[in-house]
């Protein structure tokens, strides 16, 4: 079978795994009034996803490597999707935390496991191209997660969207199943290749200097809807049309990102760049309409993808023996960060000012990104 219809499967499932980050963003606010969570409990909450993100991304790239990306990425897809419906049936903060932090722990092992089997499956010239769609698929499904399910939370209720959510990413799951299964994928590669990939400073370094891209996905994706709800009182459709639009503009983004790469790739081009996109936390407060909101947004996910694309690029061709481990460590790195980002923010917002969060953001952002221009 041509690999085309492999690889968009892959994509199409990432597309539904995305769905599963974000379903919940539109819904914080209803669960904050039946769970009665205030707002440092959603940071929790929303943190808890992250950190089992961030602790079981070298497991998925170490198994991947071992035993092969497929089942690897079956499995993580197949937890993201129980816990996702777990998620919607939780009572209370404690098993809300443990759902989000187990569909963390799934969504681990499906990411660099699955650009793995791109990598295998697709002709090397052509890998690039993939990455970006396979990047703008996140957004896509991500920003319908938010819009179309903050919709759906009004008709059917937080607590049905996200078992919809569950059980649309375990259909998924078995097509690329059935799909993929004759694939010759289960490729027991050496433990050296990971040690050797484990020693590479680069491999270590490029996360925490491009960890603004992060910090903008976490922040704008998960939390934005809840902001211009609950301090700038839009209503639930337009902050959810504000944060879905955010999403969808990184399908484009992608291939604008692919454009700025291959035009500006000097150190100092991709310093100023994500110097950027670190300095547009800071002008967050000040936006006085939805036109404003909606520029910085548009802002905030061409650059954000256009980090994720740089930093997958430049991880990839670190060690190519080891793609889905190098993905996993630089994976790693960035969610370790920027798990604790939405604590940090909502703390900041409760404790001090909602303006002293986005200031917090962008100087979190802001400080690794000045020395991209440093590293060999």
């Amino acid at each position: 079978m041509d690999y085309r219809p492999k690889a968009y499967s892959i994509i199409f499932a990432r597309s539904l795994y995305a769905l599963n980050w974000f379903d919940i963003a539109p819904a914080l606010k209803y669960i904050s009034a039946d769970l009665h969570m205030n707002v440092i409990q959603i940071g929790l909450a929303t943190t808890s996803f992250y950190i089992g993100l961030a602790l079981f991304q070298l497991v998925g790239g170490s198994l991947a490597h071992r035993i092969g990306n497929l089942v690897v990425s079956v499995t993580g897809l197949g937890i993201l999707g129980t816990f996702g419906i777990f998620s919607g049936l939780s009572t209370n903060f404690v098993e809300l935390s443990v759902s989000r932090f187990m569909a963390g722990a799934g969504s681990a092992l499906f990411f660099s496991p699955a650009l793995g089997i791109i990598s295998d499956i697709v002709p090397v010239e052509r890998y690039g191209s993939y990455v970006s769609v396979y990047n703008g698929a996140f957004s896509f499904g991500a920003g319908t997660g938010i819009f179309a399910f903050g919709y759906l939370d009004t008709i059917t209720g937080w607590r049905l969207s996200l078992v919809i959510g569950g059980l649309l990413l375990i259909l998924a799951d078995l097509a690329l199943f059935i799909l993929m299964r004759r694939e010759n994928l289960k490729k027991r590669r050496p433990m050296s290749d990971l040690i050797a990939a484990v020693k590479k400073p680069a491999l270590w370094i490029l996360p925490v200097v491009t960890v603004g891209s992060a910090i903008s996905e976490t922040i704008m994706g998960q939390l934005f809807v809840y902001y211009l709800e609950e301090y700038r009182h839009f209503s639930a459709i337009i902050a959810s049309l504000a944060g879905s639009f955010f999403l969808f503009v990184g399908l484009p983004g992608g291939f604008i990102s692919a454009f700025i790469i291959r035009r500006y790739s000097r150190k100092v081009q991709v310093t100023s760049l994500f110097v950027l996109m670190s300095l547009i936390f800071f002008f967050v407060p000040f936006e006085r309409n939805l036109a404003e909101i909606l520029i910085t947004l548009f802002a905030f996910s061409v650059l954000s993808i256009y980090g994720f694309s740089y930093l997958y690029m430049e991880a990839s061709n670190i060690n190519r023996s080891a793609v889905s481990f190098s993905l996993s460590v630089v994976n790693f790195v960035q969610m370790m960060i920027s798990s604790a980002v939405p604590y940090l923010y909502t703390y900041a917002i409760y404790s001090v000012s909602v303006n002293t969060g986005w200031y917090l953001l962008g100087v979190i952002s802001l400080v690794p990104a000045l020395f991209i221009v440093k590293i060999k």
